[in-house]
């Protein structure tokens, strides 16, 4: 009888160990990504040193959604885009307690974006679980001011002609 009851524990045992192991690798698998591309010249090309800034903003509605470890302005996901324009956010980190945690499930998330010469991109977008891929072109800011004024007009009287000596 005592082996029956050691087999079957053994059994519950790693029954757990496995659903454990389980959900701790389903985790593994949650991750906002995507590329970020921009256009030139009438074509899209991938842009490299992208910042991406990931926020949690609040749980979606009608569905159960993981509880916030902390106040969720606290948290943060970042990542900077390779060559080829791709990033990938896994964790968020707290600037308050500098833990880190997963992505939290049934949530709406602020997705930012900075490229030095192009508009900073924000928008918002729900998260349910596993790989969200998004795939984003970034607008140019336009360089092409012109000015109609008629310029900068140069006042000969105000011009002042000297010369500058250094002290002794």
């Amino acid at each position: 009888m005592s082996r029956r009851i050691h087999r079957s524990l053994v059994g519950v045992v790693a029954l757990a160990l496995v659903v454990l192991f389980t959900a701790c690798n389903d985790r593994k698998s949650d991750a906002v990504g995507g590329i970020i591309k921009v256009t030139q010249d009438q074509s899209v090309h991938p842009i490299a040193q992208a910042q991406i800034k990931l926020t949690p903003l609040a749980p979606n509605d009608g569905s159960k959604s993981d509880e916030q470890p902390e106040d969720a302005s606290n948290l943060r996901g970042v990542d900077t885009t390779n060559d080829t324009g791709a990033f990938q956010i896994a964790t968020l980190s707290s600037d308050q307690t500098f833990q880190e945690y997963g992505l939290l499930r049934n949530w709406r998330y602020e997705l930012q974006i900075q490229v030095p010469g192009y508009y900073i991109y924000k928008g918002e977008f729900p998260y349910e679980s596993g790989t969200r891929s998004l795939e984003i072109t970034l607008t140019e800011k336009g360089s092409d001011v012109e000015d109609d004024t008629g310029g900068v007009e140069i006042m000969e009287d105000g011009v002042q002609v000297g010369t500058v000596r250094r002290g002794i």
